[in-house]
């Protein structure tokens, strides 16, 4: 696998970013996003392949006061490219947002998925340990 890349989000993705997770996210809010809410406690990281953007994952850390104030980390709308699955490409990527987690001092790391990709994470070391449970307020969803 090699001509890969992790790196950060930047605006000058919007159009393949946007592509990618199929979203109709303006480039004002998307700009807006890249200034004001990203940084150490929330990364999009996006891989690479041979120049083309194929996977992104979110990853968010959370400052405790349990366990003596330690870090969680939470990672979220991981996605690889339909044509790229298969391929290890979300092996590494799930990998790279762990790795940061760690090395950001994160106590664990939460992700929550549909009970398909369930087997996915097992795989990638995660372990089912609760239930996730949500609550859709369908007017603020766009």
């Amino acid at each position: 696998m090699l001509n890969i890349i992790f790196r950060n989000i930047v605006k000058s993705d919007y159009n393949d970013y946007k592509k990618l997770i199929n979203t109709d996210i303006s480039k004002e809010k998307y700009e807006h996003f890249i200034d004001n809410i990203l940084g150490d406690y929330h990364q999009i990281i996006v891989l690479e392949f041979e120049n083309k953007l194929i996977g992104t994952g979110t990853l968010l850390i959370e400052d405790k006061l349990t366990y003596g104030g330690c870090k969680m980390g939470h990672i979220e709308n991981l996605l690889i490219h339909e044509n790229y699955r298969g391929n290890g490409y979300g092996e590494l990527l799930v990998k790279k947002l762990s790795d940061t987690a760690n090395n950001m001092k994160c106590y664990r790391v939460d992700l929550t998925c549909n009970i398909e990709l369930e087997n996915f994470y097992k795989k990638n070391n995660f372990n089912t340990n609760s239930v996730s449970m949500s609550l859709f307020f369908k007017e603020n969803f766009k």
